[in-house]
């Protein structure tokens, strides 16, 4: 091997140290390509990330700030924070009666319990104290593959189970059906069980529709809160064993209070059926008693048997066959129409019935439901009671005539009593808002003889008041009825079912107001007396005054009576001299 020779013509160049921009200029292409990609990259990188960040603020501005609203919980219940599956009722205004709150339920995989399970059931009990211990260990060491501990904890209870640490314990949503309302209108919108499926009242009428959309009552709180709280004060004044009390709009047939007593709390579970959970506005049948003397004394009128200045003898029992009719506290003398319901009379009643005939009556009280359930959707509706065989008897058309021998819910009686004093129009009563819109209305009397309804009502509880009455003030009229009780199948002298109906303005009908107690009883001031006259009429009387200013109904200042009304006013002030 040769040993490579220097270059002799070769000369190294004196290396000049390069300053870092001077560098790149002798770097290879190769390696400043690598470079620019690997800048563009980081650049690209760079430009993704601010755009994703800003997307994110956006998002959380939108949510927080400009879409706040329509992500909170609002009155309507049209959105939530949470996907609810049922929606809400409300009152005519809006007000929320119903509606659900997110929840969690607590379950247990028994198969994945390996600690001490008598142990695990006292910490759980300790976490959920109302569940005794003995439950929780049946549950946990139940062959099952999944059991319910609880369900809708509160977030106390939620707390406390998470700080135990179990991993076999684990939570699923829920939801739970709460009223804002508490006992105010339990009756009417009933309740749903431990799956949220609606049992009973409006939530079971509605449960489908209630998965879809909210459901809007045609109760007005206000009006309920005030007819509850003056009934409430009756029954307790009187010493009644419970009460009912209805607010109806007279040109609707639209319910604006629907009230029973007593009741209870729908936010508490049930216990028992007890007659607290009986919805006697619907579901209760019963006699009205002198009520149904006005429906006797319309079909007379309009089947043209009698006028109002007719004059029936009522200065002795009336006698059927081996039984006699006779009136309460009765004038003994003869009575003009007008007067056989001012004093109620049920020998004066008894004889415009049978005078009418038995087809005829039955036929007419037929036009206003009496017979049938109504065709409400509320699955509380009482069966109505009346006489099915033909023909009836004179005792019984006599009977009828002055409310025994017929039952009907609360429901029937104010919806048929608003017919014959609305201008002679019956209306389906409804408990939604709207509910009878688009339907067709049926006439069950004539406008003519609604007018004389209108006037003989007015007289009824016009006679012998004081002007400061809400009754004359709000130009009232109605009727009271007296029934005694069924108690184990025999009436029972003393013990009464007393009701009273009333309409105002009788110049012009917007509402009628029905109001009935079981067995009140007679105090000092109503002089030992328990009849309609003294308890249930003066519960009307003041749920009227409460009412009438809050529905804007104005006072009346003079509602000029017919000849016939004043006739009827003379013979019983000039009687009561006499006597």
């Amino acid at each position: 091997m040769f040993k490579k020779q220097p270059d002799p013509f070769y000369f190294p160049c004196q290396e000049v140290p390069l300053q870092k921009k001077d560098k790149l200029r002798y770097l290879d292409m190769t390696t400043k390509r690598q470079l620019n990609i690997a800048s563009g990259r980081m650049n690209f990188m760079a430009c993704c990330f601010m755009v994703f960040y800003a997307i994110i603020i956006g998002r959380l501005f939108y949510l927080t700030v400009m879409n706040y609203e329509a992500r909170s919980f609002k009155v309507g219940g049209t959105q939530t924070n949470y996907a609810l599956s049922r929606r809400n009722i409300m009152d005519r205004n809006g007000i929320i009666l119903a509606t659900s709150l997110p929840t969690v339920d607590l379950s247990v995989d028994p198969s994945l319990v390996k600690d001490d399970p008598q142990e695990v059931a006292q910490k759980i009990h300790s976490a959920l104290p109302d569940i005794d211990t003995e439950t929780i260990y049946n549950k946990i060491t139940s062959n099952a593959g999944f059991k319910y501990i609880k369900r809708n904890l509160t977030p106390k209870e939620r707390s406390a189970v998470n700080c135990l640490g179990y991993y076999f314990l684990s939570e699923t949503k829920g939801e739970k059906r709460v009223y804002p309302q508490g006992s105010l209108v339990a009756h009417l919108l009933g309740g749903v069980d431990i799956d949220n499926i609606g049992i009973a009242g409006i939530e079971k009428a509605y449960d489908t529709e209630l998965m879809d959309k909210d459901v809007q009552l045609s109760i007005d709180v206000s009006v309920q809160e005030m007819t509850r709280e003056a009934l409430s004060k009756g029954v307790e004044k009187f010493q009644a064993e419970g009460g009912l009390a209805l607010v109806m709009d007279i040109k609707t047939g639209e319910i604006l209070a629907s009230v029973s007593l007593p009741d209870y709390d729908p936010n508490v579970p049930a216990g028992k059926a007890g007659k607290e959970r009986f919805n006697q506005a619907t579901l209760g049948t019963y006699e009205f008693g002198s009520v149904f003397k006005l429906f006797n004394t319309a079909l007379g009128l309009e089947s043209k048997t009698i006028t109002v200045n007719d004059i029936f003898d009522t200065s002795k029992p009336w006698k059927i066959g081996k039984k006699s009719i006779t009136d309460y506290r009765g004038q003994n003398r003869p009575l003009m129409v007008p007067e056989i319901l001012i004093h109620s009379s049920n020998i004066g009643s008894a004889q415009i019935g049978l005078k009418i005939g038995w087809q005829k009556q039955k036929e007419f009280l037929g036009q206003f439901g009496f017979y049938d359930k109504l065709p409400i959707p509320l699955p509380e509706r009482g069966t109505t009671q009346y006489l099915k065989k033909e023909p009836w008897a004179e005792m019984e058309s006599a009977t009828i005539s002055y409310g025994y021998g017929i039952s009907v819910t609360p429901l029937h009686l104010i919806a048929g009593v608003a017919a014959l004093a609305n201008g002679g129009l019956y209306h389906t009563p409804t408990f939604i808002k709207g509910g009878n819109e688009g339907k067709a209305e049926t006439r069950v009397i004539s406008e003519a003889t609604s007018e004389k309804m209108r006037h003989m009502m007015w007289a009824v509880v016009n006679y012998e008041l004081s002007d400061k009455s809400p009754i004359k003030t709000y130009a009232v009229g109605g009727k009271t009825g007296s029934a005694n009780l069924i108690i184990n199948g025999k009436y029972v002298e003393k013990r009464l079912r007393t009701t009273f109906v009333g309409a105002f303005p009788m110049n012009d009908p917007k509402y009628i107001v029905m109001v009935s107690m079981t067995d009140p009883k007679g105090i000092k001031e109503t002089f030992g007396f328990n009849a309609a006259g003294w308890n249930a009429k003066a519960v009307g009387v003041n749920i009227i005054g409460e009412i009438a200013p809050y529905l804007g109904v104005a006072p009346v200042e003079d509602w000029k009576q017919p000849a016939y009304i004043e006739k009827a006013f003379e013979r019983s002030l000039a009687h009561k001299k006499r006597k």
